[in-house]
């Protein structure tokens, strides 16, 4: 499969008095009007002029010893309080960075450099002399790999409705669900491993959802294998040590990971989650290990609204606001919300059953909040009857949010669902402003899980025919699964045009209106110059007719197959030949295929 890559060149060449140095050969790029400029080359730093050289947004680590004597056992280290300026000689640009405990005497800091150069650095601390004041220097060379998040840079919110590179380039966010990444084995296959001849389970998951095209590795990793339900211990060090290991390989793919810091709520007791001066160091420890790899933070499950417990107040507004305070590079930073019948942005459209209205409003919905934390964009648990239209009140919602808005969560493939199941929800979030898809699979979105696992899911969408023996399938069968394999024809379709610019039609009937109540179809548009039609009745090829186009102009209309990934008709020059509900100009579609799901890409000539 082939990707489309949006490349933006970078410009960064070490400087002297307003000129350029120390640059290669001039390259040719095109700008956006075609006029074809220089742009210099920075040559490579030697690593003979710094104390270390690395490449940008790629972690670097610098390890410090204390000489002062520490009680280990009452982990008197965590409250140690250490920062690394690091200043770009040439730009000035300065990023502080926390450093963090690793057990006995050691405290480490990880630097991304975001720019090209040499950075100097100098530490500080005020209750440990040995720790303050060490200086050195980083070289920065551009990243000459493969891998659009180094090429880029970290991604983040740019007050857009979608997530975007350090550089502006679009991300396209495609997220695989793994609750409980540090019980997958690292180093081992585990029971389950068929005959994948894995030699990793953690890794051969991570190496197959790269290959089919996924971008996101979401988790919960405190409370899969260890808890800080007691404070933070010595102990705990090796806990997160391991989970370095995790965390490392994810970013080694290429991948971005959207973490959150607890599995639920209840992973710390109701003392400790009152404590804000622990919530506090425990924010800090976390930004300071691992705020240096593309990650994303998602705090902790279901926790935007006081569902699982009551607290006097949620603590994890708190913890938000101190992820932010210490994250020099900015990550994207949300709390991953309930079920949407509960929670989304206003309340509005929140329905948890007839006749149930939601609790409605989240806790980061207002101004004042989302100065105070740097809450950026939901991660909304939003979950669809897949033989019906789509609830456009709710995802209207998260789109008027001036936030991005995500699918975090939906229904499993082969737990709640089957392969059509996961593959509906991942094009109707897309066609409905919710510009990322959390997909799932059974034994890979909950390892070794019993959750709900005797239990038929025919009641859960409306449609789905999963059974008990289908949800006892292992994670070697999980990862073959063709909705796995569809997520990636479905990032294929979309960045085959500027998706970023599609505007929902919330089921209007402006953009496109149906034949008859039998079609079922989410839309979605870029004025009338591109329109996406996804239709998943599985009992009608009816379709519908194309409206608000330019009578004046011919269009193009391919029939695309998201289940195969492949294009299987198109028709060029299409003219205007009908009326839409509004006695517009219109184009009539012809007849789906078949009964299954089909999408309709129709682009202006």
């Amino acid at each position: 499969m082939i990707w489309k890559k949006v490349l933006i060149p970078l410009v960064l060449c070490t400087v002297t008095s307003g000129i350029f140095s120390n640059c290669s050969p001039a390259t040719e790029k095109p700008t956006t009007d075609g006029e074809v400029v220089e742009t210099p080359v920075p040559v490579d730093i030697d690593a003979s002029s710094v104390d270390v050289l690395g490449e940008t947004w790629r972690v670097t680590e610098l390890t410090f010893e204390s000489n002062k004597e520490y009680n280990t056992k009452n982990a008197e280290q965590f409250d140690v309080v250490m920062d690394a300026k690091f200043t770009n000689k040439n730009s000035g640009t300065t990023l502080t960075i926390p450093a963090f405990w690793d057990g006995e005497n050691i405290f480490r800091v990880r630097f991304a450099p975001t720019q090209y150069g040499i950075w100097e650095y100098e530490t500080f601390c005020d209750t440990d002399a040995s720790l303050n004041g060490r200086t050195g220097t980083i070289g920065a060379n551009i990243y000459k790999g493969d891998l659009d998040i180094y090429k880029h840079g970290f991604v983040k919110t740019n007050g857009s409705k979608y997530f975007v590179y350090d550089d502006g380039t679009p991300f396209f966010y495609l997220g695989d669900t793994h609750w409980t990444m540090l019980t997958e084995e690292f180093d081992k296959p585990g029971p389950h491993a068929g005959n994948t001849g894995a030699s990793s389970h953690f890794k051969y998951i991570v190496d197959k959802r790269v290959s089919q095209g996924f971008t996101v590795y979401q988790s919960e990793p405190i409370g899969a294998r260890f808890i800080l339900n007691d404070g933070f211990q010595s102990a705990d060090i090796r806990g997160f040590q391991q989970a370095d290991q995790y965390f490392d390989y994810i970013a080694q793919a290429g991948l971005v990971h959207a973490n959150a810091q607890f599995f639920f709520p209840n992973t710390m007791s109701d003392e400790l989650c009152m404590d804000v001066i622990y919530l506090e160091k425990l924010a800090r420890y976390w930004v300071a290990r691992w705020g240096a790899y593309p990650v994303m933070w998602t705090l902790a499950q279901e926790i935007d609204n006081n569902d699982l417990h009551n607290y006097t107040f949620n603590p994890w507004v708190n913890i938000a606001e101190y992820l932010h305070k210490y994250d020099a590079y900015g990550h994207p930073l949300t709390g991953h919300q309930i079920n949407t019948g509960i929670t989304t942005v206003t309340g509005k459209g929140c329905q948890w059953g007839p006749g149930k209205p939601g609790k409605g409003r989240s806790l980061f919905a207002s101004s004042e909040v989302t100065e105070r934390t740097g809450h950026n964009w939901y991660a909304a648990q939003w979950s669809q009857k897949v033989n019906e239209m789509t609830n456009s009140d709710t995802v209207r919602d998260y789109w008027d949010s001036p936030k991005v808005g995500v699918a975090y969560e939906m229904n499993y493939c082969n737990l709640w669902t089957d392969d059509f199941g996961a593959r509906v929800q991942g094009w109707r979030a897309y066609l409905n402003g919710l510009f990322g898809y959390g997909y799932g699979a059974i034994d890979i979105w909950y390892y070794n899980s019993s959750y709900d696992i005797e239990e038929d899911s025919v009641k859960r969408d409306g449609r789905s025919t999963i059974t008990v023996a289908d949800k006892k399938k292992k994670w070697s069968e999980a990862v073959e699964f063709e909705s796995g394999y569809q997520m990636g024809y479905m990032r294929s379709f979309f960045e085959s045009f500027d998706w970023w610019e599609l505007v929902p039609d919330f089921n209007n009937e402006i953009s496109f209106i149906r034949e008859n109540e039998e079609v079922l179809y989410d839309c979605a548009a870029k004025g009338n110059e591109i329109y996406v039609i996804y239709l998943f009745s599985e009992s009608s090829v009816k379709t519908g007719i194309i409206g608000n186009v330019d009578s004046e102009a011919s269009y193009t209309i391919q029939w695309f197959n998201p289940r195969t990934g492949e294009f299987l008709q198109k028709t060029e020059n299409v003219k205007t030949d009908t009326l839409d509900k509004d006695g517009k100009p219109g184009i009539s579609l012809s007849e789906k295929p078949d009964t299954a799901d089909w999408v309709v890409l129709v682009t202006k000539n």
